[in-house]
């Protein structure tokens, strides 16, 4: 008898751990604006606002778990015809971060598989992330990893407010 209680208690709780994944998986389905990006370097604790005060961006996550991201510097300047010298391409591509792929949910866990990306050396990996969300808010924050901008081991935090 205690091994069939034991054995209903635990499917019981594997079940419940599945419905809380699925529900916070279900929960950042959506499109959401970026409202801050900060980069922490690990080594010396120094702060940067990646793309300023004000950076602007999107992360939409759909219901059929893929992900598509956006963010740029509100500072670009557009080249002065239509096809870009070589510098504002260089300076185009330094201020902007753009990748698509899937997405997978453990807990606050979420792993991004990058498919495609503007950096080239993101394609195939995997980008994972931890998530707080607190009503329309979504608090993303990354395991320590090389900033492809700082070119210093950092973690980022970035900040989400939800579209409606």
């Amino acid at each position: 008898m205690k091994m069939k209680f034991g054995l209903v208690l635990s499917v019981l709780a594997f079940a419940l751990g599945l419905a809380t994944t699925s529900a916070r998986a279900a929960d950042i389905v959506g499109t959401w604006r970026l409202q801050s990006w900060i980069e922490e370097e690990t080594e010396s604790k120094v702060v940067h606002n990646v793309f300023g005060e004000h950076p602007l961006g999107f992360i939409t996550f759909t219901a059929d778990k893929r992900v598509a991201v956006i963010f740029v510097d509100p500072t670009r300047k557009a080249p002065a015809a239509p096809k870009a010298t070589d510098a504002e391409a260089t300076e185009l591509y330094r201020t902007m971060v753009a990748y698509a792929g899937s997405y997978s949910v453990e807990g606050d866990k979420l792993t991004n598989k990058v498919e495609v990306a503007w950096n080239q050396a993101w394609n195939g990996t995997n980008q994972v992330r931890f998530f707080d969300l607190k009503d329309d808010r979504l608090t993303v924050r990354t395991q320590a990893f090389m900033s492809p901008f700082l070119n210093k081991q950092i973690v980022s935090t970035l900040v989400f407010e939800r579209l409606k």
